[in-house]
């Protein structure tokens, strides 16, 4: 039990950094995908340094064993999942201006096509563990999943972890400032503080997820678990609930925006936001987008946020995946 009241606890810290940052809002996602405002990667890129920092603290200290997220594969080669799965993620992202961390901000706050998001993501889960044996059978079938490489560009590169870390700070520094320069519209909810400093809370949100939980921030979880408890229902199976740690944290994130948007959140701003997006757009998007979350490993928060702050592969590949088609599928609509 007190591990799940951390999760819970961890995920409303989380929960309150992202909608502190302000990157929640349907039109500030949209918008970044066409390319039109960059509020979501600014907030990205100081989330990211500081984690890395935070990550690489952690595991140097021995506070907790931060391992990399591993390639993820259908079966044709080691990263077709990630580049399957991330490239849904993004599709789902320009769709709904929701990802899979953000769709529970804009739960708790109130914006009605996150609610139709998050219904579109537990379908994605429930059609993904459903499919999962498929999936399996591919992999093994195949037998091209499997890789030898290294896991982190550290490892592939031969060099000190820390060197790769001073390397991304100072990457991460400098693209906010060529970013700094950038004059798109003023879209959606504007953040209670700057992008960066938005960021800076993210990753603060991440270094107490560790302390609290032994782990890195991720959302995605959520949606497969209650999609399985919701498969075993169907079959009868009613011996285990839905109550799961990254059930909890997903709740959490719900709880604090919810408690945000009480006192700090303009009504109207947010219900004009969410009008961008159609019910049925929105559920669809839900699903492409959890479904493509369970496929890839991970999220925008899981390979974003945290994958991405142990330098991996894996997540490097998703992450750059999702914004390839996510800006794609904007430019096409």
């Amino acid at each position: 039990m007190p591990s799940l009241v951390s999760e819970y606890a961890a995920g409303t810290l989380f929960g309150a950094a992202l909608f502190t940052a302000g990157v929640f809002a349907p039109s500030t996602i949209i918008a970044q995908m066409k390319m039109e405002d960059v509020t979501m990667v600014k907030a990205m890129l100081g989330a990211s340094a500081t984690s890395a920092l935070v990550v690489h603290l952690a595991d140097s200290t021995k506070l907790a064993a931060m391992k990399p997220r591993t390639p993820q594969s259908i079966g044709f080669f080691p990263y077709d999942g990630n580049i399957v799965g991330g490239s849904m993620i993004g599709v789902g992202m320009a769709l709904t201006g929701a990802c899979p961390g953000t769709v529970f901000v804009q739960a708790g706050a109130g914006l009605p096509s996150g609610m139709y998001v998050l219904g579109g993501g537990i379908l994605g889960g429930l059609l993904f563990v459903s499919t999962q044996p498929s999936i399996a059978r591919l992999r093994e079938s195949r037998g091209n999943s499997k890789t030898k490489s290294e896991l982190t560009i550290p490892k592939s590169l031969g060099v000190s972890p820390w060197v790769v870390l001073a390397i991304w700070q100072i990457m991460c520094f400098g693209m906010l400032q060529l970013l700094s320069g950038f004059k798109g519209p003023i879209t959606g909810t504007q953040g209670l503080v700057s992008p960066v400093l938005g960021g800076l809370l993210i990753g603060a949100a991440q270094a107490c997820a560790i302390a609290l939980t032994r782990h890195t921030v991720g959302t995605s979880g959520g949606f497969e678990d209650v999609g399985r408890w919701l498969r075993n229902m169907i079959s009868g199976d009613s011996s285990k609930g839905p109550i799961t740690a990254s059930v909890l944290f997903d709740a959490g994130i719900v709880s604090a925006s919810a408690l945000l948007a009480r006192f700090l959140l303009p009504a109207a701003s947010v219900q004009a936001s969410s009008h961008l997006v159609s019910r049925s757009t929105a559920v669809i998007g839900g699903v492409i987008m959890a479904f493509g979350s369970r496929l890839a490993g991970g999220c925008t928060s899981g390979h974003g946020i945290s994958g991405l702050a142990t330098f991996s592969w894996a997540s490097l590949v998703s992450v750059g995946s999702m914004f390839a088609a996510g800006v794609t599928t904007a430019a096409l609509r």
